[in-house]
């Protein structure tokens, strides 16, 4: 008989998404969970996602594309993606890494480390709502991809082909256009020319979900220390130096700690002398909005760059990426870029009569690969962050990664064995 691995007390830095649910894999094995937030729990990307749950899109940043779009990501500020002329220094070497992480060889390494999730995504998503987590609200009819630049809809349809064919996902249905597309989906705009079902992805609402995990994890008798920020690691590698809002510092530890603080990461390990690859911020925006017909699926509009979601009663708009280094600072031009992209995309939408407008941070990293995985030469000291744009998708199964490290166990998705060298926290 195997031996059980000793109980053991983890200290989480970040209630975001990734801190969550890390809680309540460790819960479920029987350990004892305190997490240091500076906000709240579910601060930052967590609650205003587009909520998509999404083997087939789990994939690097990185490509030829998206370097074309860093370039005019500079010198136009109506953009869907912008970078402070101030920050380009700082993100200087952040900026080359990327353009290499584009080349085919490394997109395709990252691909496949990537990939190795998509099996467990949905596995690890279900045990949380047979736990009890409120992930009601969930779509489970695909998405709508759409385009009307018709190299960009073929080239993405035989992208997802590709990737099926691997393993990684499901197929997408056959291209639609024109009457089919929309008869399929009657809110599209008339301009939208062109479109296809990924099928088998998901959404769900964050609000709900988040809030539920914290709900759950409360009764769980998770310690949550609200109001200190992350500040630095102890001597020993088991917990964290906090500072609270009068600048005193306080310390938190327990057998292991996890680093999940997101776009707040770097500051800390940088500051604990911990090598590592650098996670920036990479803001996103949203808004809902009252419509006059639900849209029938998550539609993704790749060429307008805006993810426009049915969401409980609300419709939710998602997009945008801007570098400046200020992650909670809202920026009323940005937003006004998604709405006048969501425009041409759906119609009957009543946009003078935006709500729930919202910026936050995503954690960016050069490759698109998370840090996950224990700090060299400091083994109690685990790293889970910089998912990118899929810490949703992701965190399910990252918290469950996140219980096999601190059992000290070969991390697995869906029961398979995980490689998570690409996600070294030190690369």
């Amino acid at each position: 008989m195997a031996e059980t691995p000793p109980k053991q007390h983890v200290v989480i830095v970040g209630g975001g998404l990734i801190g969550l649910c890390s809680a309540h894999a460790l819960l479920r094995e029987g350990h004892t969970v305190t997490i240091v937030e500076s906000d709240h729990p579910g601060a930052g990307a967590a609650i205003g996602n587009a909520g998509e749950i999404t083997p087939q899109q789990v994939a690097p940043l990185a490509s030829p594309n998206m370097v074309k779009d860093v370039v005019k990501g500079v010198f136009t500020p109506t953009h869907y993606l912008t970078i402070a002329l101030s920050k380009i220094p700082y993100l200087a070497f952040w900026g080359l890494d990327f353009i290499f992480a584009s080349g085919k060889k490394r997109m395709a390494s990252g691909s496949a480390a990537l990939a190795q999730f998509a099996d467990g995504i949905f596995p690890s998503l279900d045990r949380l709502t047979e736990a009890g987590i409120d992930t009601t609200g969930q779509q489970r009819d695909g998405f709508l991809m759409t385009a009307s630049d018709e190299d960009l809809l073929v080239g993405s349809h035989r992208a997802y082909q590709e990737r099926a064919k691997k393993g990684w996902g499901t197929a997408p249905g056959p291209i639609m256009r024109g009457k089919e597309l929309h008869e399929f989906e009657p809110a599209l705009q008339p301009g939208i020319t062109g479109g296809y079902l990924l099928p088998a992805e998901r959404s769900l609402d964050p609000v709900t979900f988040v809030a539920s995990l914290v709900e759950d994890l409360k009764k769980q008798g998770v310690d949550f220390k609200v109001g200190y920020k992350g500040d630095r690691l102890t001597a020993d590698g088991r917990g964290i130096i906090a500072v609270d809002a009068n600048g005193v510092e306080h310390t938190f530890s327990g057998d292991k700690v996890v680093i999940a603080a997101g776009a707040y990461t770097t500051p800390i390990l940088r500051k604990s002398g911990v090598k590592h690859k650098k996670v920036v911020s990479g803001k996103g925006y949203s808004f809902s909005v009252p419509v006059e017909t639900m849209p029938r699926h998550l539609i993704h509009s790749k060429d307008r760059n805006a993810v426009i979601i049915p969401m409980h009663e609300r419709l939710r708009v998602v997009g945008m990426m801007e570098f400046d280094e200020k992650p909670d600072q809202f920026n009323k031009s940005r937003m006004e870029v998604l709405e006048k992209a969501a425009r041409t995309v759906i119609k009957g939408a009543d946009w003078d009569n935006k709500y729930e407008e919202w910026v936050g941070p995503r954690p960016m990293t050069s490759d698109g690969l998370p840090l996950l995985g224990a700090v060299k030469g400091r083994p109690n000291t685990i790293v889970a962050t910089g998912h990118n744009m899929h810490g949703l998708s992701l965190g399910p199964i990252t918290g469950e990664v996140v219980a096999d490290l601190v059992a000290g166990r070969t991390p697995t998705s869906d029961g398979k064995p995980l490689d998570i060298a690409p996600f070294a926290v030190q690369r």
